[in-house]
């Protein structure tokens, strides 16, 4: 198939994404590869999103909205079903491509006769491009342990067809979800170019935020049989004692000494070792209605592993154990 006539469906989901969605919109038009079709899904916006998007006079751009907000995985999912084009990509509403970043992975994608690309990309500060830190992501993406796919790919129709839509369930991590969907199916493949601006913003993430993510992501390798039970409860286990370490630290456990130089360089080392499930054990173990927290966690993981608990019901009751803030 000639790559100046293979179409390319861009989904671009949104919830008020006003501030940034014109120059991420205006970097899918852009592209050197014309032939695009943009669908913008707004999951639910009440911000100026709306009349930002109307203002756009590209035939190519086609705009659907959510009522209400129902969710990435979702959003994903409608803009997918109506996509027209021979590959497939999403972008996010705060993000932009580089000009050629579409030509360049059709390109490696049809002379080589693959099926999945994905590509390095730029990561920059809220609005400074001044600064930009090129993001090179390993040849052999890794999913067994966490996402390394990165914000920028394209795959063929063939992938869609064949794996299917985004699983509603796994919100926050429902692109990981669906690599490690298509890594059981197809072979992945690094373009080692910067192609993509990916926009970090920086803000504080309460901890028990961080710990939610973390289990979703745990339930998707344990849904998708990359990490087994045993494995699954040390992660957590191992994430809950670092945790626990930083809240004992901001809470004055241990700001005294963190606060000398020696204590800063001491605390770096410890918060990344094992040291801390021995040093925290008594807090992470704690007994629980004759329980402890890692039974607890095993028992769960076990259930959902076998079908007896659904991944919401998973997910809800393993979140519930986070350390607090």
């Amino acid at each position: 198939m000639n790559d100046r006539l293979s179409k390319v469906s861009i989904i671009l989901p949104t919830c008020n994404g006003a501030r940034y969605i014109r120059r991420s919109i205006d970097s899918c038009l852009r592209q050197t590869h014309r032939n695009i079709e943009l669908i913008v899904v707004d999951d639910g916006s009440t911000d100026e999103t709306p009349e930002i998007v109307s203002s756009i006079r590209d035939r190519r751009t086609s705009y659907v909205k959510h009522d209400t907000n129902r969710g990435l995985p979702l959003a994903l999912n409608t803009g997918f079903a109506k996509a027209t084009g021979d590959y497939l990509t999403w972008t996010s509403d705060d993000n932009f491509y580089a000009e050629h970043a579409l030509q360049h992975m059709l390109s490696f994608l049809e002379n080589n006769s693959r099926e999945f690309v994905y590509a390095d990309f730029y990561r920059f500060t809220h609005d400074d491009l001044s600064d930009l830190e090129r993001v090179k992501l390993p040849d052999d993406p890794s999913l067994q342990e966490e996402n390394h796919v990165g914000p920028c790919f394209l795959y063929s129709r063939r992938v869609k067809d064949v794996v299917g839509d985004y699983d509603q369930d796994t919100a926050e991590s429902e692109d990981y979800d669906y690599w490690i969907r298509v890594s059981k199916k197809f072979s992945m493949h690094h373009l080692a170019e910067p192609l993509y601006f990916y926009r970090h913003h920086l803000r504080s993430m309460p901890s028990s935020r961080y710990w939610e993510i973390q289990v979703v992501a745990t339930l998707v390798r344990v849904k998708n049989e990359v990490q087994d039970v045993n494995q699954a409860t040390k992660y957590l286990l191992e994430l809950m004692s670092r945790m626990q370490a930083r809240h004992d630290a901001r809470s004055g456990v241990l700001k005294p000494f963190i606060s000398t130089g020696l204590g800063r360089r001491v605390a770096k080392s410890v918060f990344s070792t094992p040291l801390i499930r021995r040093l925290y054990r008594s807090k992470v173990d704690r007994p629980s209605n004759g329980t402890t927290v890692s039974e607890s966690i095993r028992k769960l993981l076990s259930d959902f592993s076998t079908g007896r608990l659904a991944f919401e019901e998973a997910r809800q009751s393993i979140a519930g154990l986070a350390v607090g803030d």
